[in-house]
């Protein structure tokens, strides 16, 4: 068994990943963007860290500015909380290499739309391990 810091099946290129294999189902305009600035980018030095340092964030008081973007809580019409969703957080703790691949997913994806408001949360667009995601210019922002 491997260790954490340790790939068993690493990729001969990182776009062997599959969060970097663009679904065929995209319109040929979308899919064609994605590997074009995909292609741009592992050009470019991308500096990655390789984890989010959760204490940095608490010791610099980060953390308490996050945490609402982080835990995302899911009412019903009655504004009755239903659950309150960890994916963020769970996100920015992975330790694993796989890291690099859901930045270069997520910066050959990320779209804005420029009409809608700040707080709109269709306003921006991508793709975060092989999911289409929305979020407003604040969310992202935070």
């Amino acid at each position: 068994m491997a260790r954490r810091t340790q790939r068993t099946n690493p990729p001969k290129d990182v776009t062997d990943h599959h969060f970097l294999q663009f679904p065929q189902t995209l319109n040929n305009a979308t899919w064609a963007r994605y590997v074009n600035n995909l292609s741009l980018l592992l050009t470019k030095e991308i500096d990655i860290a390789p984890s989010f340092d959760c204490e940095l964030a608490t010791q610099t008081g980060l953390a308490v500015l996050i945490k609402d973007f982080l835990q995302y809580m899911h009412s019903d019409a009655s504004g009755v909380q239903l659950f309150v969703c960890q994916g963020w957080a769970r996100l920015f703790r992975i330790q694993e290499p796989v890291y690099r691949e859901f930045l270069l997913e997520f910066y050959a994806t990320v779209s804005y739309d420029p009409r809608k408001t700040p707080d709109d949360r269709t306003s921006f667009s991508f793709r975060l391990g092989g999911v289409s995601r929305e979020c407003s210019a604040v969310e992202l922002a935070t």
